[in-house]
């Protein structure tokens, strides 16, 4: 039998990942929805190719200020926050607001960087509404990102299995931000669905859904001394490709329908928007785009990994 390290040369795995603009090292924007406590973190690191990107994560920017607070005898507004008190939490999240730190940080990302040496950022957003993506978009296209490069995906993870997440994380989120977020993220993807995308983006959109039922994971049993937590599989829907309209064939929307109802709050705002797929459907539905030897169970974009991280 092959040690791990054997095993990791000689046979390659076939790992499924969402890949953006063919997988370019510039010039990709990524807009990553979902509500607090989605797993976006998880389905960045697993389903797509993080590295190859710089993720603005204003949850991290939280910490490092309450680490500054706390060492450095900074912020004395945060100082002594507990970040598992939900108005703690609330309180952290005005503060870092205020400090308007994700507009000048942008700023300073893109300021002098060469049209054909664009970095690519993934933003961690909620998508409760389109404001962020507003904001960001004139610094975006002022740099030279091209509308078809810039693309959003929601990572949608069932509600009462986001809430359960929440409160097991080390910052819990407000119940009244958690079904905000959510019914915010699912109330901005019906009006992409209906081709409704913020102004500037051209590029995909995929929904991804973040279930564990839905997602395999390669087996370690034969790997004692190693932990393989690489993905095999997962299921994801991509409802429009780069420069083309969104899919409103009857095919996608009744998947689309299927996921979305099954996941998201059940409350009046969103069963009533979500209630049937004739409210989506246009005048003129486009035809399918994606060419049948592109599509997998739920996706495309499976490429062969050679190795597995240790």
């Amino acid at each position: 039998m092959l040690d791990y390290t054997q095993f990791k040369t000689a046979v390659p795995l076939e790992e499924k990942l969402i890949v953006y603009g063919g997988g370019k090292k510039y010039g990709q924007i990524v807009f990553l929805a979902g509500g607090a406590g989605s797993g976006k973190g998880f389905a960045s690191e697993k389903f797509m190719q993080k590295d190859l990107f710089r993720v603005r994560d204003v949850d991290e920017w939280k910490k490092a200020f309450i680490k500054l607070s706390a060492d450095m005898k900074r912020y004395s507004e945060l100082k002594g926050l507990n970040l598992r008190n939900p108005d703690d939490v609330f309180k952290l999240h005005m503060a870092v607001k205020k400090m308007g730190i994700k507009g000048r940080s942008l700023q300073l990302l893109l300021r002098d960087v060469r049209p054909d040496r664009l970095p690519n950022i993934m933003f961690d957003i909620t998508f409760k509404d389109t404001d962020e993506i507003d904001e960001a978009m004139p610094m975006l296209l002022r740099a030279g990102y091209q509308p078809r490069d810039i693309h959003i995906t929601w990572v949608l993870t069932n509600y009462h299995i986001a809430v359960k997440q929440n409160k097991e994380r080390d910052r819990v989120v407000p119940d009244d931000i958690m079904i905000g977020t959510h019914t915010g993220a699912a109330t901005s993807m019906y009006n992409v669905i209906k081709g409704n995308l913020p102004r500037g983006v051209d590029g995909q959109v995929n929904i991804v859904l973040n279930n564990r039922n839905n997602t395999v994971m390669f087996k370690s049993s034969d790997f004692a001394d190693k932990k393989i937590d690489n993905v095999q599989d997962f299921e994801y829907f991509r409802i429009k490709r780069e420069g083309r309209p969104i899919d409103t064939s009857e095919k996608a929307l009744d998947k689309v329908m299927t996921w979305v109802k099954s996941n998201i709050p059940r409350n009046r705002k969103l069963i009533d928007l979500f209630r049937d797929k004739e409210g989506i459907i246009v005048k003129e539905p486009t035809k399918a785009t994606r060419d049948p030897k592109e599509t997998e169970k739920f996706g495309v974009g499976r490429r062969i990994k050679q190795r597995l991280s240790a």
